[in-house]
């Protein structure tokens, strides 16, 4: 083996090494966030930050740190989801002018796994565009970014509630806008970022049914948008899996 060779090796071993405990602590963390504001009953005028939270990492982030766990030789396109999360969360910390120290380092680890990765080759893979994902996505557009900035003002603003302490604003602000941007990757190549369209679909969804369940909680979203996100989730997961079979028939057809 050469050295340039070996050394590849070597990083790729490591990004293997730092996906897996990206992983096992988004969802180590996802479950204990859900399961302890189930449990204790200090956490219940926090039920649903803690639902966006829990989502926020297992949903969100989890999948595409597994899928480079599972294939660190072909790390490129969930890594890209990855990117665009940590670029939602350090929007919304501007915003928010925040820095949440549960996120940040999330953010970093990311970067961290960009500069180990040996093989950047198919940094933008061919696509295909789709005008279903992309009009779906502007419907949800004005919402997500204006309830976004609320809860960003939120954030700025409350320097007296236990959600303000417990970055709970920001992070529900981070949550919509990675749920957006992740959306509209997915809208730019369905077949490409399949995984993309399932994690945004899906945190939309979540976020629609969490408000429905517990919509005298802060941050939930009120009617009829609880129900526009639920149906608009499913929505966009049955619309990113139709389109991204569509366009591979196309291609091998």
């Amino acid at each position: 083996m050469t050295h340039d060779s070996a050394r590849s090796a070597g990083r790729l071993h490591a990004v293997r090494i730092l996906a897996i405990v990206m992983a096992v602590s988004a969802i180590g963390f996802g479950l204990f966030t859900a399961v302890f504001g189930i449990v204790s009953p200090a956490q219940e005028p926090h039920a649903f930050h803690n639902v966006v939270v829990a989502s926020l990492l297992i949903v969100l982030s989890a999948p595409p740190v597994v899928a480079v766990a599972l294939a660190p030789e072909h790390p490129i396109r969930p890594l890209v989801v990855l990117a665009v999360v940590g670029v939602a969360a350090l929007a919304t910390m501007a915003l928010s002018a925040t820095i949440d120290p549960f996120t940040l380092p999330f953010v970093i680890l990311v970067a961290v796994l960009w500069a180990l990765t040996p093989s950047r080759t198919e940094l933008v893979p061919a696509w295909r565009p789709s005008l279903m994902l992309l009009a779906l996505f502007a419907l949800g557009a004005v919402p997500l970014v204006w309830y976004a900035l609320g809860q960003a003002e939120l954030q700025r603003t409350d320097h007296a509630s236990e959600h303000a302490a417990f970055f709970h604003w920001v992070e529900t602000s981070f949550y919509a806008v990675a749920v957006l941007l992740v959306g509209l990757l997915a809208a730019q190549g369905p077949a490409a970022y399949r995984l993309a369209g399932w994690c945004a679909g899906l945190a939309l969804a979540i976020l629609g049914a969490a408000s429905l369940g517990l919509a005298a909680y802060a941050s939930a979203l009120p009617m009829p948008w609880s129900w526009v996100a639920l149906l608009g989730g499913v929505l966009f997961v049955g619309a990113t899996e139709w389109e991204a079979r569509r366009t591979e028939a196309f291609a091998t057809s």
